[in-house]
């Protein structure tokens, strides 16, 4: 199995952190291709949102590295991988709570993440916030997660518009994240096969404010994106699209694309 990845992060018109993190990461373990991508976006109306993004990708990426190839070595079935995952999610969480105690700085992130194992032939969909998934085909864009926000709760229940929701203040208040005190957060998982020759494209919510779908699946369409080299580059024109339309927040999308 090939994999085509690239990724394209940026400050934003206005702040001079960026607050964003994000890993891709493959692998072959005891004979089984692993993939993990993962995007997080630190709360900028928090204390050290950039701290509390950077800390989650990086425990992530700690549990990809030395849990999963035990798992996968003892032939844990899918289940028991979300399960696992599940649990070391909560205990993030909770760790992340705990320093914002300690340091007198509540700190918060959203996380997308998703998790390819071949073997099994199925992949892993963790969410919570306004981060986003978006999977990709040339006949069809496709958003996978659902936004936890204030905004898009009224659009679920029928007291908002998706058009009047572009000029609402309450564009960044969310309902659901990883840290800023909240306790026994419960996350999203979807567990779902996996396509070829599909793209599975993550972004924070800076990417997508001032773009449509439509351009997204215009540039980041399986039969687009050939090789690395035209996948970053298109991730970056419409970062660039985005920062034309004036786009103030932070900006990052990553996306992987499965070739045969």
């Amino acid at each position: 199995m090939n994999l085509i990845s690239a990724y394209y992060t940026d400050e934003g018109l206005v702040k001079n952190v960026n607050q964003d993190s994000l890993c891709i990461k493959a692998a072959v373990l005891n004979g089984d291709s692993v993939i993990l991508a993962a995007v997080c976006d630190g709360m900028g109306g928090l204390s050290d949102g950039e701290t509390a993004s950077a800390y989650i990708i990086s425990e992530i990426s700690k549990w990809f590295e030395n849990t999963l190839p035990d798992m996968l070595r003892n032939k844990a079935g899918i289940l028991d991988i979300r399960q696992n995952m599940d649990k070391h999610l909560h205990s993030l969480n909770d760790k992340l709570n705990s320093y914002s105690i300690i340091s007198g700085k509540t700190m918060g992130t959203t996380m997308t993440a998703v998790l390819i194992i071949s073997s099994i032939g199925k992949m892993i969909t963790a969410h919570v916030g306004d981060s986003r998934l978006y999977k990709i085909k040339d006949d069809n864009t496709e958003i996978i997660t659902t936004d936890h926000s204030v905004i898009y709760e009224e659009i679920r229940k029928g007291k908002l518009t998706e058009e009047a929701a572009v000029n609402e203040s309450r564009q960044n208040q969310l309902t659901k994240c990883m840290g800023a005190g909240l306790k026994n957060v419960s996350y999203d998982y979807i567990i779902s096969p996996y396509e070829i020759n599909c793209v599975y494209m993550l972004c924070t919510d800076g990417f997508i404010k001032k773009i449509t779908k439509d351009e997204i699946s215009d540039r980041l369409k399986p039969s687009v994106i050939s090789n690395d080299i035209i996948a970053c580059d298109n991730l970056k024109s419409l970062t660039e699209l985005n920062l034309n339309r004036n786009e103030t927040d932070n900006i990052t999308a990553l996306l992987i694309k499965l070739q045969s």
